[in-house]
């Protein structure tokens, strides 16, 4: 096992800071960030440091006292989805670190297997959004036929989501299309077959998918947790969506209302 005589410090935070950007743009609180990168830090003998972390960047200073060495940086992290495995796995491997399972190169190997990670197949992530959707649908009232029609504008989604939003749109637009996409089948469905349908509870299950709901939650509890700046962003982003949601929901049910003599939410 290396000691404190034999590791640099540089090193020892540049890891804690790697891991501190994993959890971040994967969606963990702050306290959760602050917390990781300290106890990595500690276990390899680092004790003059200092995390700051907020939702978008990592400040970190630290100095070792034999040699009175200086570290300083800043690293803006965007602010992205959620992506919970890497989340829990990082977590798993901070407490393995503190057992002392692993030198600080066996740490920078795992850490770099952890951002790589394998994204979830395709056709799974496809075949959860249309399932999701299918059951938010008939919780929210629906019947059996509801959450069929909502299982089929979520399979769009999915492909949509997959293929064309992550890839070429902006968050904003993927999020305002997406919603339009699913209205746009479930207004269908409910015009053109002849079972009958709730199609309000077929789009509130079909956009269910899209809520940002991991950003909202920590938000609420990053201001819970006295983390005011990164709570206020979360929130933000998250209020963002909504509206993005809304307004391409809102789009076609307004056409459909003109053209059709449908209903307007």
């Amino acid at each position: 096992m290396e000691t404190t005589t034999d590791i640099d410090v540089n090193r020892v935070l540049e890891v804690s800071m790697k891991a501190g950007r994993i959890l971040l743009e994967n969606g963990a609180e702050i306290f959760r960030v602050e917390d990781t990168m300290k106890r990595i830090a500690a276990h390899f003998g680092v004790e003059e440091e200092n995390f700051f972390v907020l939702s978008n960047g990592i400040f970190t200073t630290g100095s070792d006292r034999r040699e009175k060495k200086i570290f300083a940086k800043v690293e803006h992290i965007p602010v992205h989805g959620a992506d919970l495995y890497k989340v829990v796995a990082l977590n798993q491997l901070s407490r393995e670190i503190c057992l002392g399972r692993y030198t600080l190169s066996e740490v920078e190997e795992k850490l770099d297997e952890i951002k790589k990670g394998s994204p979830a197949p395709k056709a799974l992530t496809i075949l959860a959004t249309a399932l999701g959707a299918g059951c938010f649908a008939v919780l929210l009232d629906g019947t059996i036929w509801d959450g069929l029609f909502a299982a089929l504008s979520g399979l769009a989604l999915g492909l949509f989501m997959v293929f064309i939003s992550g890839k070429y749109l902006s968050k904003i637009t993927g999020n305002i299309l997406g919603a339009a996409l699913v209205s746009l089948i479930c207004v269908l469905c409910n015009d053109l077959t002849p079972v009958p349908s709730n199609m309000m509870s077929m789009i509130a299950g079909a956009i269910i998918p899209l809520v940002p709901g991991v950003a909202f939650v920590n938000g609420i509890r990053d201001i819970g947790d006295g983390d005011y700046i990164s709570g206020a962003v979360r929130l933000l982003d998250a209020t963002l969506v909504f509206i993005c949601i809304a307004t391409g929901v809102g789009v076609v049910l307004s056409f459909h209302s003109y053209f059709m003599g449908g209903i307007v939410l």
